[in-house]
């Protein structure tokens, strides 16, 4: 049945499956079009990903002389380990971190203006600098 003369299809698994196989195509260098130097660490991805990720590569991306081909952005100061974290994000919606990482990945996300990531990484970082309480007795 077609309600209002139009075809109306909802995929629920669309995205996740989509969003799956572009991290697939990342990890296989398939179809990248951004190379991140980081600290002499290579990093491929896309980007229209890295773009709708992090205003400070869409602002790189969008004032890039060269459109097409392959963009290249550099970073000295930046864990290599904690933009692979944030790249992983970009394409998986989940941030996994060692506690070890997290001042890194809270730098690296304040460059990319990544600010959600930002929010939860000072959030972890404050509440694990916080002194634990000693247990009353009961």
């Amino acid at each position: 049945m077609i309600p209002n003369g139009y075809l109306i299809f909802e995929d629920e698994s669309f995205l996740d499956s989509t969003v799956a196989k572009m991290n697939a195509l990342r990890k296989n260098g398939q179809f990248c079009d951004v190379r991140l130097q980081v600290c002499g660490h290579e990093l491929m991805a896309h980007r229209a990903v890295l773009a709708c990720c992090s205003p400070y590569l869409f602002e790189i991306f969008n004032s890039d002389l060269e459109p097409h081909g392959v963009s290249h952005v550099k970073f000295e100061d930046l864990d290599p380990e904690a933009v692979e974290i944030l790249l992983n994000y970009a394409y998986t919606a989940q941030l996994k971190a060692d506690k070890e990482l997290v001042k890194e990945v809270y730098s690296a996300a304040k460059r990319l203006k990544m600010d959600r990531v930002k929010r939860v990484a000072l959030r972890s970082t404050v509440s694990s600098s916080l002194p634990s309480l000693p247990s009353s007795p009961s």
